[in-house]
């Protein structure tokens, strides 16, 4: 079975649940990430923030017919938003199980921690599509072809 460590990103960017919302959406914007393991003081994690907890609170400001501004309560923080408990797995998880807890549970993402409840990696759907397209097996690449030639 295909380790979970094959797909996951390692070293993920987090942020401090004290921190405002205003940053975390900056952060996440700059990075073109739509996940952000949360921490506490002591880098543990205790949540996360996904693109749509911060769409549920967001204020759209119209610029123009073609820009729009994005702005949060300013002192609002991360803590209010995130998502938690947060479930993780081990790095020792294989591709396989991590997609069926994702599936089962509807998640978007799963953070693997250490053995102090430190993130060292999130797995996004993301990772898991990526997975999918860039495996080399026949087993995927033969439907496709099926359906294809049946339909000429």
């Amino acid at each position: 079975m295909t380790s979970i460590t094959t797909i996951m990103t390692s070293h993920p960017a987090t942020i401090l649940a004290s921190q405002t919302l205003q940053e975390a959406y900056l952060k996440m914007k700059a990075m073109k990430i739509r996940h952000l393991p949360v921490v506490d003081q002591r880098g543990v994690l205790v949540g996360i923030l996904s693109d749509r907890d911060l769409q549920r609170v967001m204020q759209r400001e119209r610029v123009s017919e073609t820009q729009e501004n994005y702005c949060f309560e300013s002192k609002e923080t991360v803590e209010a938003v995130m998502t938690w408990p947060v479930r993780v797995i081990a790095s020792s998880t294989s591709v396989k199980t991590a997609a069926r807890l994702m599936l089962q549970e509807k998640l978007s993402a799963l953070v693997v921690t250490d053995l102090s409840n430190h993130p060292k990696a999130i797995v996004t759907t993301d990772d898991l599509l990526r997975f999918i397209v860039e495996a080399e097996s026949p087993q995927i690449e033969r439907p496709i072809l099926a359906a294809a030639q049946a339909s000429w």
